[in-house]
């Protein structure tokens, strides 16, 4: 990679390009995102989550989203990497590497020893991304629910 990289925190000025590659990321896994509050969010900087962007000559071309979460399995709290994407031009160049990098550095200023995630199955170039990192897979399937 020869250009100049940068990945840093999310900030309000950021809402409209963050907001974009979350459709885009949706359109990627198969779904759309309909806007309800998450741009204002952004813009105001009330999302719980830690949204990083990563960019290259000052263009943001990803974004990752992390958060502090517990397992009453483990009994301890862990990092949850909730989104991680990238352009299509940005993708294999180290940049996903590198934001996860950051990811486990965030981890270890918040004195968390692991990171979890999970892909859509059907996304077997991030699956082998992850495995050539050593990461450990486990199968679960997702619910979503609406009870009301």
């Amino acid at each position: 990679m020869n250009q100049p990289l940068g990945i840093r925190r999310s900030g309000g000025a950021d809402a409209h390009v963050v907001w974009q590659l979350m459709c885009d990321h949706a359109y990627y896994e198969g779904h759309d995102l309909v806007e309800s509050g998450q741009l204002q969010s952004l813009q105001n900087q009330t999302c719980p989550a830690a949204i990083w962007v990563v960019e290259i000559d000052s263009r943001v071309v990803g974004y990752m989203s992390l958060i502090k979460q517990f397992s009453t399995w483990d009994m301890k709290h862990y990092l949850y990497l909730d989104c991680l994407y990238l352009r299509p031009e940005a993708r294999g160049k180290g940049l996903g590497k590198a934001m996860l990098m950051k990811a486990s550095e965030f981890a270890e200023e918040l004195s968390l020893l692991e990171i979890q995630w999970q892909t859509p199955t059907s996304n077997t170039n991030a699956i082998g991304f992850y495995r050539r990192l050593g990461a450990i897979d486990k199968e679960k399937q997702r619910f979503f629910w609406n009870p009301n």
